[in-house]
């Protein structure tokens, strides 16, 4: 048996303190997710396919990745880091369930600081956070349906409306939209407010706010 001296090796060490991964910039689809009880806690798996831009501290050549984050409900937590960068890409009734089969962009955030303990020192992580998806780039303002609405609106008849906004996937989704765009409430409610104007073709056209007076209202 060798002397437990002769074990102890500088060579061959693994990059546990990253998560275990080469990877830290990658851009791939999410192929399923699923919860694993480790010996610290639960891990939420993420596993993507069809990998590119690939970004790594040694060569991979794998068109798969399997990303483990430890399950949280707090905010300052790896999983709350990755959460809420997915969140500012997602329509406010999706989540992470919706997002399968599609393109992620993902970055490991060397040295993020969760905090500070007691002694008042940075405890700091390596988390993952989502900088795109399906082309939507963090930072951008989300569409909302009424804003689609608004855009599909300008430019149209009532009836060249309806046509476009009926079959919109953003709307679609907005069943009390629809039912406004139905009812005609939607749009009469725009031209109260003097959002919008229908002129003698009846093409509806957008008013520029007053002076003081915010675009809506």
């Amino acid at each position: 048996m060798p002397e437990e001296k002769e074990l102890i090796s500088v060579r061959g060490l693994q990059d546990s303190e990253y998560g275990g991964t080469p990877l830290r910039k990658f851009r791939g689809i999410l192929d399923s997710y699923n919860p694993d009880d480790r010996k610290f806690g639960t891990f939420i798996v993420l596993n993507f396919k069809d990998l590119s831009d690939v970004e790594a501290v040694e060569p991979y050549n794998f068109p798969i990745a399997q990303i483990a984050i430890k399950y949280s409900n707090k905010k300052n937590s790896a999983w709350g880091v990755f959460g809420d960068s997915l969140a500012l890409l997602l329509p406010d009734d999706e989540d992470i369930k919706d997002t399968v089969g599609k393109r992620y962009g993902m970055e490991m955030e060397i040295g993020h600081i969760y905090g500070q303990d007691k002694e008042g020192k940075d405890m700091l992580g390596n988390p993952w956070k989502v900088f795109e998806l399906e082309g939507a780039v963090a930072g951008e303002k989300k569409v909302t349906a009424k804003d689609e609405a608004l855009r599909l609106l300008i430019g149209r008849t009532r009836a060249e409306f309806n046509k476009e906004a009926y079959a919109d996937p953003i709307i679609r989704k907005d069943t009390a939209l629809q039912r406004a765009i139905t009812d005609k409430s939607f749009v009469n409610s725009l031209l109260q407010l003097g959002t919008v104007e229908e002129d003698e073709n009846g093409i509806f056209r957008k008013v520029a706010p007053s002076e003081g007076q915010s675009e809506g209202g």
